[in-house]
């Protein structure tokens, strides 16, 4: 069988050897910028440095997160001599989830791997399809996938497939959460989630508790895929990834050397028939949970399963049976053979073998004498050879090949000794060493190219309506110049008949149609939707339907693979356009429309060009999107769709819908988002974005009524005789930004 690369994870110098004398294949870690573990104990340079090299004399790798989504300046102005040295070290692969960031390193640092983070929540064939078409090495998938979905993407994609299979697990799929972002400044997609998920809610239904006291609803166990490790490599998974890279190096070590055990077990196995055979020791079991877990362990979504069993709902905790093993596996050197060969009258040489090079050096220092009284002998000649210190090699076998009556120094030997070791050493590297590309010299972009933009057209809106009673309002706005229906709420049975009759509609009121494609797409979904496909594929022919509004790239992959023009998909704002460059990237392939990102602030948005961009001026912010379902935590899966609110230790109450129809639950802020009064309308001007934007998701039909009603009497500046909003809002990051 093709070797299963296990991937751990490290968080120090320490923790890095530890891993790779437990049976790591790989080691991932961060170094001091751009990775998804801000505030963790990041590698300095030159800790980095070193590690790449001690990796690769014990032929391993290293991948190096540079997983945040990157603003202009630290993109065009950093990131390049971030990079260069660890290139240059020879770093096997970087782990990104902006688009930007991909295409700026695949551009200036050729034939280092790429690997597409689990933060570009890639569910299904099409999203890994679409990176690996932009020329991604890898893809990092959603820890939500079951075993099924896992294989089914093995067998449609030719690309690598990393799975978590053991460590914490997010409520929300990754990159998909702004919680900690829209409530502290502490963006999870910048690497300093805050984990608002483990705090405790009050769980209400109309406002009325659905159980006493507070609960963890959004707080999972700890995944263990130890039990389902056969069955992950059947799935096709090339990389098993260990998830802890700010926990202590005896856990990483002691969890490392266990899944060690058991893919060496695998190994052996005939992977067609031996499924039964394979079993988990009991006292391994205690061994992990005793080196840590939340609550106990869960299997996540691998059985294709999830609920309350997976959730900890009471105050999280570490469960253990005995006292934890805190001892750490010996460090283990590369392994030589050598040749010692002192001839009276000749140089003594050194030759050293290693499975892949051959050294030979000469000492320096002169001939080899004759001994005047004790010769040396053989024996003292190994001895003296066979201590490699600190150095990255031991010698299994040595022989010395010795006149009689030979005297060597014994400095003599240790200088030889030295010189052989270091000279392999830096063999060895030689060959994984690179020269770097020099930087070509780029105009940053132009911030000043929006002046010839105008300002905002507020009499053409861009509205997306979660409801029927919302649409139905918004219909009968002039102002209101394309409508995007999110197709979450509509039952995947009724999309066709539910579509031909908005897109009738919009022809009337003669306004464009988007449909918005929900927030995940997954595979079963795009099934559904491939079987139905026909009649929007004709609405869309016929012009009834102005084009599609995508969330992930499982749709872009599903929207291409159903022969929709690029030309025709707009982008919403979880297909995160933080820089230029990352908006250059969609534009290069054709997408002519992007949502600016809900994390910039005005003076950032303002740096921007707005060729094509969209902003967001009205709508409450999803917080999470999730694959776990708050409904049926509480209630259990009754296949009915509601809103639930979470209740914070503020008393702010959060909005929870769950959509049945793709199985996707979302936790919106409590307060809706709202930039088009005073001095945020005046900003929004300086901006001059090419179209605004408003979301309507959990309002009534009064409250979306009374909201545009407010845009009536601010922006257009019209009288208006209905009751306006009032409601308390926020700017979300509008003022402040994220770090």
């Amino acid at each position: 069988m093709k070797k299963i690369e296990l991937l751990a994870p490290a968080g120090s110098l320490e923790t890095l050897k530890a891993v790779c004398a437990a049976g790591a294949d790989a080691i991932y870690l961060g170094g001091s910028q751009f990775g998804a573990r801000a505030y963790a104990k990041n590698f300095t340079q030159e800790e980095l440095l070193y590690a790449i090299d001690y990796v690769h004399l014990h032929n391993k790798k290293i991948h190096l997160t540079v997983n945040t989504l990157l603003k202009n300046r630290e993109l065009e102005e950093q990131l390049y001599d971030y990079l260069l040295p660890y290139y240059e070290q020879g770093l096997d692969a970087v782990i990104v989830q902006d688009a930007g960031v991909f295409s700026f390193i695949k551009k200036h640092f050729p034939g280092m791997e790429l690997h597409a983070s689990t933060q570009m929540t890639l569910t299904g064939a099409d999203g890994a399809e679409f990176w690996k078409q932009a020329g991604a090495d890898r893809v990092v998938l959603a820890r939500e996938l079951s075993l099924e979905e896992i294989r089914q993407i093995h067998d449609r994609v030719d690309i690598e497939l990393e799975c978590f299979v053991h460590g914490a697990l997010c409520y929300c799929y990754s990159g998909q959460c702004l919680f900690s972002s829209m409530l502290g400044g502490r963006s999870g997609n910048r690497g300093r989630c805050a984990q608002p998920c483990r705090l405790p809610y009050r769980v209400s239904e109309d406002r009325q508790p659905v159980q006493k006291g507070e609960w963890y609803p959004l707080s999972p166990k700890d995944l263990s895929g130890i039990d389902l490790l056969f069955d992950l490599v059947t799935a096709g998974v090339t990389s098993l990834k260990i998830e802890g890279r700010m926990k202590q190096t005896t856990y990483a070590a002691g969890v490392t050397s266990i899944y060690r055990k058991y893919l060496v077990m695998i190994e052996t196995m005939d992977l067609s028939s031996d499924a039964k055979n394979y079993a988990v020791a009991k006292k391994d079991q205690e061994a992990l949970m005793n080196l840590g877990n939340r609550s106990g362990f869960t299997d996540g979504y691998l059985r294709g399963e999830k609920g309350k069993e997976m959730i900890t709902l009471q105050t999280p905790k570490h469960t253990s049976s005995q006292k934890d093993d805190t001892s750490l596996p010996e460090e283990k050197k590369r392994e030589l053979s050598g040749v010692c060969t002192c001839k009276i009258g000749s140089p003594l040489t050194l030759t050293v073998t290693d499975p892949v090079t051959t050294i030979t050096v000469t000492a320096s220092a002169g001939e080899v004498q004759m001994a005047q009284n004790a010769p040396v002998k053989a024996c003292d000649v190994e001895k003296i050879i066979s201590q490699t210190g600190d150095t990255d090699f031991w010698f299994s076998s040595i022989e010395v090949e010795l006149d009689d009556h030979c005297f060597i120094p014994k400095q003599f030997l240790k200088t030889v000794r030295r010189d052989a070791l270091e000279k392999l050493r830096q063999e060895l590297l030689r060959k994984e060493h690179r020269v770097g590309l020099a930087k070509e010299k780029e105009a940053l972009p132009k911030t000043d190219a929006v002046l010839s933009i105008q300002k905002p057209d507020a009499e053409h809106l861009l509205v997306v309506c979660d409801t029927p009673e919302q649409f139905r309002v918004c219909m009968e706005k002039d102002y209101v110049s394309v409508m995007a229906l999110a197709l979450q709420s509509v039952r995947i049975k009724d999309l066709s008949s539910v579509v031909s009759k908005v897109a009738s509609q919009c022809k009337i009121s003669n306004k464009k149609l988007l449909l918005a494609l929900p927030p995940v797409f997954r595979h079963d979904t795009a099934d559904a939707y491939e079987k139905q496909w026909e009649c929007i594929e004709k609405l869309h022919a016929e012009e009834l339907v102005e084009g599609f509004l995508a969330k992930n790239y499982d749709s872009l992959g599903f929207l291409d693979r159903m022969g929709v023009a690029p030309a025709h998909i707009w982008l919403d704002s979880q297909l995160y356009t933080f820089s230029d460059r990352s908006a250059d990237f969609f534009r290069g392939l054709g997408y002519q429309h992007h949502t600016l990102s809900l994390e910039l602030n005005a003076k950032e948005l303002c740096r921007l060009s707005q060729t094509d961009s969209i902003l967001t001026i009205y709508g409450h912010t999803p917080f999470m999107v999730s694959s776990q379902c708050v409904n049926k935590t509480m209630y259990g899966c009754d296949q009915k769709e509601k809103k639930l609110f979470l209740t914070d230790r503020y008393e702010k109450q959060l909005p929870v819908k769950n959509y049945c129809s793709v199985c996707c639950n979302v936790i919106y802020n409590a307060m809706p988002t709202l930039l088009f009064t005073g001095r945020n309308w005046k900003d929004v001007e300086k901006i001059r974005p090419h179209m605004l934007r408003m979301d309507f998701s959990v309002e009534s039909e009064s409250q979306t009524r009374e909201v545009l009603a407010l845009y009536e009497k601010e922006v257009l500046g019209l009288s208006v005789q209905e009751h306006v909003f009032d409601g308390e809002t926020t700017r979300g990051h509008f003022g402040r930004g994220v770090e």
